[in-house]
This record gives C-alpha cells, sequence and structure tokens, in this order.
C-alpha cells in the first residue's frame, strides 16, 4: 500500500495516533523530555548532557509537527493529538514506569495532560516556562493578563511573514525564545499555538493531579506570564514553585538550574 494513502487510512480515518522521532542514551530511571512549540528535541542538548546517564536514562522527543515527526496537514495540533503521540510512542519504547517528564514551554502543557490521562505512569513533573493562561474568575488579574498575550499571539498569526521572513526578527526569536521556524514549520506552529497553547487547560490539568509538580519560571522572560500564578496553586501541597533569572529559552544556564533540581530531588535511587 503507498505509503500516503497508509497514512491516510491508518491515521486520518483510523485515528491511530503517530510515533513521534526519538532517541534515548543513559540507563537509569527514565526522564522524558518536552520541548515548546516551534522548537524541536535539540532545545535539550545542553540539560542532557548535564545529567548523569548512570541514574537517568533520557528519552527526548521531536512533539508532533516539529524536528523530524511527522506533520500531518489534517492534524489539529490539539493537546489532544500531542499527548496521543507521546503516549503512544512510550508504548512503542517499552519505557518504564512512574517517569519524570520535563516539559519546556507547550511541552509543559503536553506533559500534564499525559500526567491527568495516565496517573501511574508519570511520577513527577518539571515544568519550565509553562505557558500558564487560565480564565479563572478568582483571578482576573491574570485572566486580563492572558488577554493582552492572546492578542499578541493573534497579531503573530496573522502575519506569517514576521517570523518567517525577517532575518534580524529570526535571530532574535531564537536567541530569546528558542524558536526556529521555516514554512514547512508554520503549519503545525499556528495550530499549536492556536489549538494547544490558546485553548488550554493547564490550570484545572494541575488541579487535579497529585504528582509532586515543580513549575520554574523566568523573571526575564517575556512570554508567559507569572501574575497570581503563585496564588492559584497555593493550596496545593503538591505543587512547588522557583523563580529564577532567565528568559524563555532553554539556556545553558537554565539546563544546569534543572539538572540540579534533578538531581538533589530525592527521587534518584542511593
Amino acid at each position: 500500500m503507498h505509503s500516503n494513502l497508509k497514512e491516510l487510512i491508518w491515521h486520518r480515518m483510523l485515528r491511530r495516533p503517530y510515533k513521534l522521532a526519538a532517541s534515548q542514551v543513559g540507563e537509569g530511571r527514565p526522564l522524558l523530555l518536552l520541548h515548546g512549540v516551534g522548537s524541536s528535541s535539540a532545545v535539550w542538548e545542553p540539560l542532557v548532557k548535564k545529567l548523569d546517564r548512570t541514574q537517568w536514562q533520557i528519552t527526548t522527543v521531536d512533539l508532533l509537527g516539529f524536528g523530524k515527526s511527522p506533520r500531518p496537514y489534517w492534524n489539529q495540533y490539539d493537546v489532544k493529538e500531542h499527548g496521543r503521540a507521546v503516549r503512544a510512542t512510550l508504548r512503542k519504547l517499552k519505557i518504564r514506569e512512574p517517569l519524570t517528564i520535563v516539559g519546556h514551554s507547550m511541552g509543559c502543557l503536553v506533559a500534564a495532560h499525559v500526567a491527568v490521562k495516565r496517573p501511574g505512569t508519570v511520577g513527577w513533573l518539571v515544568l519550565y516556562e509553562p505557558p500558564l493562561f487560565a480564565d479563572v474568575d478568582e483571578f482576573r488579574k491574570h485572566t486580563r493578563v492572558r488577554e493582552r498575550y492572546f492578542q499578541v499571539f493573534e497579531y503573530i498569526l496573522a502575519h506569517p511573514e514576521m517570523l518567517l521572513t525577517k532575518r534580524r526578527l529570526l535571530k532574535l526569536v531564537r536567541k530569546m525564545y528558542g524558536l526556529r521556524l521555516s514554512e514547512e514549520d508554520w503549519l503545525p506552529f499556528e495550530r499549536s499555538l492556536r489549538n494547544t497553547i490558546m485553548q488550554q487547560r493547564l490550570y484545572e490539568d494541575l488541579q487535579s493531579v497529585s504528582m509532586p509538580t515543580d513549575i520554574i519560571h523566568g523573571r526575564l522572560d517575556l512570554v508567559v506570564t507569572r501574575t497570581e500564578v503563585k496564588a492559584m496553586f497555593k493550596a496545593r501541597s503538591n505543587v512547588r514553585m522557583h523563580v529564577v533569572n532567565h528568559m524563555h529559552s532553554v539556556t545553558p544556564k537554565a539546563a544546569a538550574y534543572i539538572a540540579k533540581l534533578l538531581n538533589r530531588s530525592g527521587m534518584l535511587k542511593k
């Protein structure tokens, strides 16, 4: 059967999840790294270099639509589809449970979704610069800030040339935000931003999970908001908040902080 026809039947008609491009190193406890929108697993190279491979079995994946993973044009790239692809890949790789998931940006949303759908699969969440944009009556200041961010996102989505053709701006966003976009990336980027980030349930997901969860926000991050986030999770004893002097991207400095957090967690076997 022709590969395109097989893909149409197996994935589009029968709704079978895609398997993602993945790589593994190490022999220890299972650790999954999920990158952000408009990026790839390459963003994690600074962190992978700092982790002890005798203590961690590190799996990195390219999320659906990015890196070397499939880019189906009919997919909506919402958190459900991203999560299904991640879970299918975990099954294929036969990764032991429970695992630790470290997410960056949109990868945080996917990580929390996986934790909700398969709570026994995940033992610890580490969310670095999560784009938490909740609409909660109790936290109206956060919601007002959310609306301002969404206006910016809508402007970007209406002007793709800003991120695809302007070289100086491209260089800036790569440095500050880790975005690496080409024309073939635009459709999954646009739909992931609209359907995963802007239609998210991270606040609700984190209210319903009980595993240890560390949220790390950067003071210099201009992509996400920290407004009222601490208050949102004050009642959740399993959630710990961290504020660091970082931008949105996974810099070597940020990787060192995450590695230190992982290694001092007390979850590693002595």
